[in-house]
């Protein structure tokens, strides 16, 4: 498994120079190397793990937001069971999506199951962007996924304000 820390710094727990340097400059944070120290654990017990690249973590409202490595998306969803157990091992809600994925993607695969019908991107005079997205079909209370906490993540991953609506 590919982590955002040294694999051996994970095994044991303890930072080396160059790690601990890269936390103190802020390119990794303290949920970088919580849920590497985590998933290096957990690839023991559940071997199709050490397939996974894991980029960068964060920690979002009592939740995990986990950036993979380019074609990760797919072993989560083909094998639910990965996706079940390193939620076991966190003990929190965690949110799976691709690091290097265009904004569709990004977005796609935060709100799958559902779809996404459209999406436009509006660039605002002061630097900013707001992506509108339209999802096909009536927003019910059994929509699997809540849109404030997609609206939060995509805000401070991405830099994206995000705008919702439903087709009728």
């Amino acid at each position: 498994m590919k982590l955002p820390i040294c694999t051996f710094d994970a095994k044991i727990g303890v930072l080396c120079p160059k790690c601990e340097a890269k936390l103190r400059n802020g390119e990794l944070t303290q949920t970088d190397v919580d849920v590497s120290v985590a998933l290096v654990k957990l690839v023991a017990k559940v071997p199709a793990l050490d397939k996974l690249t894991l980029k960068r973590a964060y920690s979002l409202d009592g939740e995990i937001v986990l950036l993979l490595g380019q074609g990760d998306m797919a072993q989560l969803r083909s094998n639910p069971k990965l996706s079940s157990s390193i939620q076991e091992a966190l003990g929190k809600k965690i949110w799976f999506t691709e690091a290097e994925s265009d904004d569709r993607k990004f977005v796609e695969s935060l709100l799958y199951p559902a779809r996404i019908m459209t999406m436009n991107t509006v660039f605002v005079p002061d630097g900013s962007r707001i992506m509108k997205i339209t999802i096909p079909g009536r927003r019910t209370s059994k929509f699997p996924v809540d849109i404030e906490k997609v609206k939060n993540i995509v805000k401070e991953t991405r830099g994206i304000d995000l705008v919702v609506r439903f087709e009728r």
